[in-house]
């Protein structure tokens, strides 16, 4: 009765479901048994054990003496062959790869008397089944190679035909995360990444993934550059399909740290001194069997889990060094670029600014300070070093980023015919950026708080329907997240003048500023609010069948994207101070505080002119 309640419960969902998932990455193992005649032996008993897990599945041999077990995890696997009157034929340790197809062909001898034809496993195998040019990264190495950020994308560069267009040398998780991996010279952005079967693509930039798997918790990952298989879809270059850590008939499990920090470090050139500096990425591991008593009969139906958490807690520095108006300037004084006062306006002080309307130099070279500038100048930081005109903000700023994942992985066997698995992973990502995010500030003065969580669900069943038939169906779903909020010095307070584009008030934020020559530099205090996520639902089911001495398969693909964004950008307007412009002083910097009054539209940017 419980286990009909659970099918039905999974049907429900797999049917309803926002919540379960999809897989490729399983793989199968197939056959011919024949006797020491070379003749076909119909209707043999063929049995495959998961040596980590116990398990077994079952199936019988057809007509013309081939068998094929498909939608087998990653691990390894012993193979039984026994038939009435021959003698048993094993073959142990074959080591089954991320959606590969091994085939383990038997040969029985007649026997009055059982026994057993043993044979182990050879440690290389040769893949004769398929054609598709791939390479596998084993949970070995995966494990053991040391990685700069513990990001388990770097490690597909071991497959020959990959090469890195990411242009990190530290791997990033999170939203910073980049899978620019180019595979056999194809674009970047048409690969596939799954995980368990499931979509695990940003569908928004279709340049980094929605969630990064600790590598102490991946089982095997493939990359499949070339040549693959119809049931590959999606995108048209490489394939990369990770697997995860089942639990096992034994209790395992790990923990660790890898710490930088600021002892470690030499001082920036530019920095006054040595900021703070930490990485800490530590966490831990634990799977085995799960027995509860009275439920089922724990011999013949077992339940495994797999759960793993891991944080990454980093502070790193960002270093400024920047030109900025001088204190002076800074309050309409101009006597660092200008000549003594009373001088003829010439071409020796092309810096100084002069009047537009009069032609010029203003009295005692100062230009008076409209108030709206004098609030406006709060996003450019004051010089730290330097004066006149080589003044400069020098400064270091370290901003925390925090990432965050949970995973769960359940494997459970109603039976020797029907098999289940789903995973969920969630990453808790979350940062500051030193300059308001994507606007091309210069100056820490204003940043954003930016929140990117992930998350990843992938539900599979395994069906023998009969001994030469077998479906397997997926779902997933997998969506990634953005928050932006601006913080720092961004908000527009009352006594500010300036209209906004469409009388809109800017968003209730300061709008940007871009200044010109003499100078160079943008003060943005943007950072929109903007929410946005892209879910994405996955629908997989492959029929695995044996006709004749042909392994047939027949499924479908269905994904469905949704896109929702609430993008506040559009209140974000500039003002734009160049003295290439038709009314100008010379000295940008002098047009930003002389007046801003009557501004006309330019596209989405405000440009400031005189009356």
């Amino acid at each position: 009765m419980i286990r009909g309640f659970l099918r039905a419960a999974l049907l429900l969902t797999m049917t309803v479901g926002s919540s379960f998932l999809m897989a490729q990455g399983t793989g199968s193992i197939t056959g011919t048994v024949r006797d020491n005649s070379g003749a076909v032996v119909p209707n043999a008993d063929v049995a495959i054990t998961n040596t980590e897990q116990g398990t077994v599945v079952k199936t019988i041999t057809n007509s013309d003496g081939e068998y094929l077990q498909a939608a087998l995890q990653p691990g390894t696997y012993d193979v039984t062959v026994s038939a009435a009157g021959f003698n048993n034929f094993e073959t142990r340790g074959i080591v089954l790869r991320v959606s590969e197809k091994t085939r383990v062909d038997a040969a029985l001898t007649v026997g009055a008397v059982k026994t057993t034809v043993l044979i182990e496993g050879s440690a290389t195998q040769v893949q004769t089944e398929t054609a598709d040019l791939s390479g596998v990264v084993t949970g070995k190495e995966i494990t053991q190679i040391v990685l700069n950020g513990r990001n388990f994308t770097q490690l597909i560069s071991l497959t020959p035909g990959v090469n890195n267009q990411t242009g990190q040398d530290e791997g990033t998780v999170g939203v910073y995360g980049n899978v620019g991996w180019s595979m056999n010279g194809g674009r970047t952005e048409y690969n596939n990444w799954t995980v368990d079967g499931g979509d695990n693509m940003d569908s928004g930039s279709n340049s980094t993934i929605n969630v990064y798997p600790s590598p102490d918790a991946i089982a095997e990952t493939k990359v499949l550059t070339s040549n693959y298989g119809a049931q590959y879809g999606r995108n048209g270059s490489g394939n990369v399909e990770t697997v995860l850590r089942s639990g096992t008939k034994e209790f395992h499990g790990d923990a660790y740290e890898f710490v930088r920090n600021t002892d470690f470090n030499a001082r920036n050139f530019f920095a006054q001194s040595n900021p703070p500096y930490h990485k800490n990425d530590y966490g831990y591991t634990i799977g085995g069997p799960v027995f509860i008593p009275g439920l089922y009969n724990k011999n013949k139906e077992k339940t495994f889990f797999f759960w793993s958490q891991e944080w990454h807690k980093d502070i790193q520095p960002s270093t400024f060094d920047t030109q900025v108006p001088s204190t002076q300037e800074r309050n309409g004084n101009f006597a660092d670029v200008c000549p003594a006062a009373g001088s003829a306006v010439n071409s020796g002080f092309p810096n100084c600014p002069v009047n537009p309307l009069t032609k010029a130099y203003f009295p005692n070279n100062t230009v008076p300070v409209d108030p709206n500038a004098a609030i406006l100048e709060n996003m450019i930081p004051t010089p730290t070093s330097g004066s006149g005109f080589t003044s400069y903000f020098n400064g270091s700023v370290s901003v925390p980023t925090n990432w965050r994942q949970e995973l769960v992985r359940i494997d459970h066997n109603f039976s020797d015919t029907e098999h289940f698995f789903f995973h969920y992973i969630h990453d808790s990502w979350n940062t500051i950026t030193p300059t308001s995010l994507w606007s091309g500030d210069t100056f820490p003065t204003e940043k954003t708080n930016f929140v990117g969580p992930g998350n990843s669900l992938v539900a599979h069943m395994a069906s023998s329907l009969a001994p030469t038939l077998l479906n397997e169906f997926t779902f997933s779903f997998t969506e990634d997240k953005i928050f932006l909020t601006p913080t720092g010095v961004v908000a527009r307070p009352s006594s500010l003048t300036v209209g906004g584009l469409f009388d809109n008030g800017f968003g209730g934020k300061l709008p940007g500023v871009q200044i010109g020559s003499p100078y160079s530099f943008t003060a943005d205090a943007a950072g929109y609010p903007w929410v946005n996520s892209n879910p994405t639902y996955t629908y997989r089911d492959q029929i695995a069948k044996i006709w004749g001495q042909h392994n047939l398969y027949i499924g479908f693909y269905f994904e469905a994207l949704q896109k929702n964004e609430n993008n506040g950008a559009e209140t974000q307007g500039y003002l734009n101070f160049y003295n290439t412009s038709t009314v100008t002083t010379g000295n940008s910097w002098a047009d930003f505080l002389l007046e801003i009054g009557r501004a006309h539209l330019n596209s989405s940017h405000i440009t400031i002119s005189y009356a």
